[in-house]
Parts: structure tokens; C-alpha cells; sequence
């Protein structure tokens, strides 16, 4: 922590004196009822201390959308997401039942291929332009939870098969491919027509034509035709397939949603009867990442970050206790979901507000922080527009609690937006009621304040934000107080 200077308060309180005598005028107010002065004076010359903090882990699994892809970013290095998906059985898969005068009869299904299907549902960061890679390999630890925790955390690692069941390039439009029309993605199964061996929808529609995903297929419809509990019964299936992990390549540059618990995340296998009128008719059956049931705590996200080359030497984040002061990062502070980025900030001197009247009290107090010029990007990278928090916490990084806003809702910050000049928006939070509270109760050295995303949300998010605080700036982290002084 910097050294506290009797220097920096001195110059606080001159700088007091200066803005009542030179910006504001000396008001009475209810002079027929109280003989007193009273002054306004406007103080945004708070020393506010900051520094960059990383979780140790963070919740990523029992979320309705599955994080995706990686991207490369200058000022938080190279990120990645591969997530580990269950996938259901989608009630039982059996053979086809046909009733040649009116006698039941089980068909035998031959195998004709295995497809990924995605929706994604519109959000994405990073460059759709260039070509993205994705890879799928089946899981082989059984995916389950430690003793006494209820959720996967963004660390989380499984083992699974060198070979990978897909290993393709592809073009993300997110947006367009995130269309979903029930009849074109069941290739209008009522016969309405038959698109064999074709796809008319949008999505993302991926065959998985190597040699492990076609030995894959051939199993389960051996399975299929010889009745086995491992594709009729829950419980056999996820002994069978205990799931996938859909892996991003090296150069790929955007990061993206798909919903999941709507089908539109899956495996899909086609197959075709043997016999009977229906012989050489394109069938299939679908295998959704679940989001609901026994399971749905067990897909999540894993997290990956090289910030070796980053040019604030952000690698040296390793642990939660672990801080990097803002003018050991250029002047930066970093917030990042999926890896756990905050923003610490402390204001050491509020306090002495005390001593500038005999009575007074705050009328108003904002906290602003500016994004970075050149770190973000409408299109590529964008600026959060909210759900930026502020929580308590103390000299281990530690989550003590929420700051309270309307309703005892979670305070947060609001972005104002220069239509005009874009670099000169910044995110605003009235912090009034806690420099009142410290004004009556006084704050310890080590009490300071996180900000960053909602810490039970921040694992299904990629939003990220680079504050500058460079002292002196115009663009530093300010806390503006409006104060009464009653002499």
C-alpha cells in the first residue's frame, strides 16, 4: 500500500478553501430562523488509491447460456473458453415400431452421420470476420462434483480423448445464424418434405465426419438396435457418454453465446430404417447439453488466460491477496469477466471532510471512473452498459458485502454516454450514502471497495473494461462531493 503523506492532506484542505472562495457564493439560508452562514463546496480532489485484483475462482457451471471461442486482447492477452457440455438423452432412443397388418414391429436403423448444431443467441466480442476454428472431443473422467461443493469453477479441468470428434473452421455470424425455425431445423420431419443429406436453416450445422465421431455414431445405433439400457434409461447414458468439450483453435478471434435448455446446443444423429416403407428416409435423434434435471450443475466453462504478454506485465496477477497497483500497470485498472478481474479502489482522506466547518453534511457524492482512450470498440469490443457492482472488502480482496442501492437492490454504476465525443463517456455512481457513513462512523485503513461484475454472475460473462486513473488527469478516478459547511 502507498505511504500516507500529512502533505497530500494540507494540500487537500488549501484546495477546500479555494473552491468556496472562488466558485461558490456565501448563502443565507433561513436567515428569520437560524443566524448562521452557510457554504457549498464542491471537493474532486480525493487521493483515490487503485489497483487490479483476480479471483482465486469463480462460479461458471448451471448457467442458460454456454460461454464459446476465444479472442486476443492487447490489454488482457490471450483468452480462452472451452466448455464442458452433458448431453442428454432426450428420452429414450429405441427402435422404430411399425405395424405391417397391424402386427407391432421393431425396425433395426442403419447409421448415417453425426452433426453439432448451435444457435448462438446474438452476443458476441471479438472479430466475426476471420475464419473460427472448433473443436469437440468426448469426455472420459466422470463429471462430477467434489464433496461438499455444488458448483464447477472456472479451473475446472476433465480429461478427455486425444482424437477429437470434430475439428473444424467456420464462419460465426452471429446474429443471422441465431434465426430459429422449428420446421426447417426438424427438416420438416410430417413429410412435408424430405431434405436428405441437406440443410436449409440457419444456426451453425457442423458434420462430425472424422473417424471417431463416425465410430461414435455406429455405437450408439448398435445400442439403439439391440435394446440396450445405455440409450434407453438416464442413468446408463451418462455412465456411457459423460459428456463434451467444445474447444476453440489458436487463432480464433471472438468469443460467443449459444442458449442451452432449448435444444439449441446439441449433437444431432441421423440414422434411416432397414425395412418397411419408411426404408432410406432420413431420420434423426437429438442430443442437447442439458440445462435442467439431476445434471445441470455439471456443463460449465473453463477459463484460460496468457497474460504473459500483456504490456502491464499482468501475469503477475496470481491470487486473490495477491493486488497490482495501478501505477505499477500504467496507470490502469482492469475488470474482466470470466477470469475474475477487479478493480480495488480506496479513498484514504475522506474522512477529513470533518474538518472543514463545525457543522455540515453531504448533499452529494459521485464516483466516476473513464474507460481507457483506444481500449474498446463498438463493434469489437465493447463497453459494458451495466452491471458494473461495488462490494466491501477489506486488505485479502475478500467479498464482504454488496453496497445497497433502491430497495436495497445492488448499487451500480450507470454509463454516460458523450454522444459527441465518445472517449469522454464514463460510468457514474452516487456513493452519498457511503461518505456519509463514514463522515458518522469513521473507516479502517485496510476497508476498501471492489468493483467489477456481479460475483455470482461473472463466470457467464466476457465483458471487460480498462479505467484509467493517471494523477492529474482529467480522466482519473474522481470522487465529486457536494458538502454544507454551517460555520
Amino acid at each position: 500500500m502507498r505511504t500516507i503523506k500529512i502533505s497530500i492532506f494540507l494540500s487537500m484542505l488549501t484546495f477546500f478553501i479555494s473552491c468556496n472562495s472562488d466558485n461558490f457564493t456565501e448563502h443565507e439560508i433561513g436567515s428569520n430562523l437560524i443566524n448562521k452562514s452557510t457554504d457549498v463546496v464542491l471537493v474532486d480532489t480525493f487521493t483515490i488509491e487503485s489497483s487490479t485484483v483476480i479471483l482465486d475462482s469463480l462460479v461458471t457451471s448451471g448457467f442458460k447460456t454456454a460461454i464459446l471461442g476465444s479472442y486476443k486482447d492487447q490489454f488482457l492477452g490471450d483468452v480462452k473458453a472451452e466448455y464442458y457440455g452433458v448431453l442428454g438423452l432426450n428420452n429414450s432412443f429405441t427402435k422404430p415400431v411399425k405395424k405391417p397388418d397391424d402386427v407391432p414391429v421393431k425396425v433395426s436403423i442403419r447409421f448415417d452421420s453425426l452433426v453439432f448444431m448451435a444457435y448462438p443467441n446474438g452476443q458476441y466480442f471479438g472479430d466475426t470476420l476471420q475464419p473460427q476454428r472448433i473443436i469437440i472431443n468426448r469426455v472420459t473422467d466422470d463429471m462430477e462434483l467434489p464433496n461438499n461443493e455444488f458448483a464447477f469453477y472456472g479451473h475446472t479441468r476433465f480429461n478427455y480423448e486425444e482424437t477429437p470428434l470434430l475439428d473444424a473452421e467456420f464462419f460465426l455470424n452471429p446474429v443471422k445464424q441465431s434465426e430459429y425455425d422449428e420446421k426447417i431445423d426438424t427438416h420438416f420431419q410430417k413429410n412435408e418434405i424430405n431434405y436428405y443429406g441437406k440443410y436449409y436453416g440457419e444456426g451453425i450445422y457442423l458434420k462430425m465426419d472424422s473417424e471417431q465421431a463416425i465410430s461414435l455414431g455406429k455405437d450408439i445405433v448398435e445400442k439403439v438396435n439391440a435394446e440396450s439400457d445405455f440409450v434407453t434409461k438416464n442413468i446408463q447414458w451418462h455412465k456411457y457418454m459423460k459428456g463434451v468439450v467444445i474447444r476453440s483453435g489458436d487463432n480464433n478471434s471472438v468469443m460467443w453465446q449459444a442458449p442451452i435448455g432449448e435444444n439449441k446446443l446439441r449433437l444431432r444423429l441421423y440414422y434411416s430404417e432397414t425395412n418397411y416403407e419408411d426404408e432410406g428416409i432420413q431420420k434423426f435423434h437429438d442430443f442437447p447439453i442439458i440445462q435442467v434435471g439431476s445434471k445441470e450443475t455439471l456443463s460449465f466453462t473453463n477459463y484460460s488466460s496468457d497474460r504473459t504478454t500483456t504490456p502491464q506485465g499482468l501475469d503477475r496477477l496470481i491470487e486473490q491477496k495477491v493486488e497490482l497497483d495501478s501505477d505499477e500497470t500504467d496507470n490502469l485498472t482492469f475488470i474482466q469477466g470470466g477470469i475474475g478481474l477487479y478493480t480495488k479502489i480506496n479513498i484514504p482522506f475522506v474522512e477529513n471532510l470533518n474538518a472543514l466547518g463545525l457543522t455540515g453534511g453531504v448533499i452529494n457524492a459521485e464516483l466516476i471512473m473513464y474507460p481507457k482512450d483506444n481500449s474498446f470498440d463498438k463493434e469489437l469490443f465493447p463497453l459494458p452498459q451495466t452491471n458494473l457492482l461495488l462490494f466491501n472488502t477489506n486488505e485479502d480482496n475478500e467479498f464482504i458485502s454488496v453496497f445497497p442501492g433502491v430497495n436495497n437492490s445492488p448499487l451500480q454504476f450507470s454509463f454516460v454516454q458523450n454522444f459527441e465525443n465518445g472517449d469522454e463517456s464514463y460510468y457514474s455512481v452516487d456513493l452519498t450514502s457511503y461518505v456519509n457513513n463514514v463522515l458518522r462512523n469513521g473507516k479502517e485503513r485496510e476497508d476498501a471497495i471492489l468493483i467489477g461484475i456481479q460475483n455470482l454472475t461473472i463466470g457467464n460473462t466476457y465483458d471487460r473494461l480498462i479505467i484509467e486513473n493517471k494523477p492529474k488527469s482529467d480522466f482519473r478516478i474522481r470522487l465529486k462531493v457536494t458538502y454544507v459547511i454551517q460555520r
